[in-house]
């Protein structure tokens, strides 16, 4: 049992549609919800925006100590949630997913409509869930950017809002039996919708499917609270309270002691950190431990007109300053450079530097594991024999200062077959010290806590601030 709340989002009041259902469904649980109505509605922001206001929601909810985050909004679901997801290590849900789920299962015809924001229809992230589970349906997409200030004005039940609501939906009258309302906002104009569509139309409320997976999931991770003599929820506006107040009163109808506070959240700049890598492995180990720090972590992917820097150097650390170091000569940003490779005691020390291209040019990870195992055939039976290392350097560079350095190493031995799938490069072959399991075969949070990597990206993130101070 795990008595902290559930923190949910959204760019405005559309998430309590979400919330409404959670009460309902979970009644064990409390919540922690924060609407971002100062800069409602999201629908017309660029991704790069919407992306950075939903990591300002995700830091206000992870303040207040929250086991899980669910993107109650459709728009920052589709912008962000993968980049918050893989950052995160609590759940993260949105809307999306599950709202697509049910409009499948619930059509007939397969002829199925998608009301939502500009920025969620720019996406194409439900025509994307719906084609990926089958190739016979045919979507019909419509952003409505009318709704959602007709919704955060608490003007649903307006005659304004049934001539908004018929207009816009007209095109989709006629073509689609079952429609998806793409934000959680519009739930809040079901009647018109359902009106204006028709009555054998079945809607699909992408929010309040979204409560099924939030119970899976806090089943599965062993997350439901226990049942107590109250809840103590919370909601949070970045606007003015008291029309916050009126539409969640209204709609989360049975809710005592409705408490809304108003909350100051802003977008603050990040700092780019540039991990001289194309490799996504290393990148997401960057964004787990830098990411919290108001780190932007962008690879060499995101530059891709830079050339390859040769690694010409004998040693580790020459490797990575050269990487680190001309990197970050050409782009003016912090970067940091790595060489890290698996240094093999029966080997002399092979193939440390040339780990990565230790069977030829270019060679895959199959290619470089199937030359170690052969160069150790006959140590096969000797595990003493089979003594190796995992060996990092890490080189943090910025123009016009001397580089910080960090380094660590991950002792083990090499195993006589692959084992996992969970690695890359040596990790399958590679087995840590006092245990039985490859690295290839450990979680990624078992991985990352005492790995090679793991031990000198801990380094540096101690050694880092002190650095950039003396930088500056």
């Amino acid at each position: 049992m795990n008595n902290r709340p559930i923190g949910l989002l959204d760019s405005g009041v559309g998430g309590l549609t979400v919330v409404r259902e959670v009460l309902r469904q979970l009644p064990n649980e409390e919540i922690v919800y924060i609407g971002d109505t100062r800069r409602a509605p999201y629908g017309s922001r660029t991704k790069e925006q919407i992306t950075a206001f939903t990591w300002d929601m995700v830091n206000f909810l992870l303040s207040k100590n929250v086991k899980m985050i669910v993107m109650a909004c459709n728009t920052a679901t589709a912008a962000a949630l993968e980049e918050v997801k893989q950052t995160l290590d609590i759940p993260v849900l949105g809307v999306i997913l599950p709202g697509a789920s049910a409009a499948l299962q619930t059509t007939q015809t397969k002829k199925i409509g998608v009301i939502s924001t500009q920025a969620t229809l720019d996406s194409k992230a439900y025509v994307k869930n719906i084609m990926q589970r089958t190739s016979d349906a045919e979507v019909f997409s419509l952003a409505c950017p009318k709704f959602v200030p007709i919704v955060e004005s608490n003007e649903m039940n307006s005659e304004i809002a049934k001539k908004v609501v018929h207009e816009s939906v007209q095109s989709l009258v006629g073509k689609v039996d079952t429609l998806i309302l793409g934000c959680t906002h519009y739930p809040l104009l079901r009647p018109l919708i359902q009106e204006a569509m028709g009555s054998e139309v079945k809607l699909i409320d992408s929010g309040a499917e979204t409560v099924r997976d939030i119970s899976v999931l806090l089943n599965y991770f062993a997350l439901n609270g226990d049942k107590r003599q109250e809840n103590h929820h919370e909601f949070y506006t970045t606007a003015s309270v008291t029309p916050f107040y009126e539409i969640a009163h209204n709609w989360l109808d049975g809710l005592e002691d409705l408490k809304v506070f108003h909350a100051e959240i802003e977008t603050k700049p990040k700092k780019v950190m540039l991990v001289a890598t194309r490799n996504q492995g290393k990148v997401r180990e960057f964004e787990k431990l830098f990411g919290s720090f108001g780190y932007q972590i962008k690879s060499l992917k995101d530059f891709p007109n830079l050339p390859d820097i040769d690694e010409t150097g004998t040693t580790f650390e020459a490797n990575a300053r050269l990487k680190a170091e001309q990197i970050s000569a050409l782009t003016g940003e912090l970067v940091i450079g790595d060489d890290s490779g698996i240094c093999v005691d029966a080997l002399g020390g092979r193939p440390g530097v040339y780990s990565h291209r230790y069977a030829g040019e270019d060679p895959t990870d199959a290619q470089n594991n199937a030359k170690l195992l052969q160069e150790l055939a006959a140590t096969e039976n000797q595990p003493e024999k089979r003594t190796a290392h995992f060996h990092t350097t890490l080189v943090a560079a910025c123009p016009q200062h001397e580089s910080l350095v960090v380094e660590a190493d991950w002792q083990g031995h090499i195993a006589t077959q692959a084992q996992g799938e969970n690695g890359f490069g040596y990790d399958p072959l590679f087995v840590p010290e006092n245990s039985s399991k490859s690295a290839a075969e450990l979680l990624e949070e078992e991985k990352n806590a005492q790995s090679h990597r793991g031990q000198a990206l801990q380094k540096l993130m101690l050694a880092l601030p002190e650095w950039l101070e003396n930088k500056a």
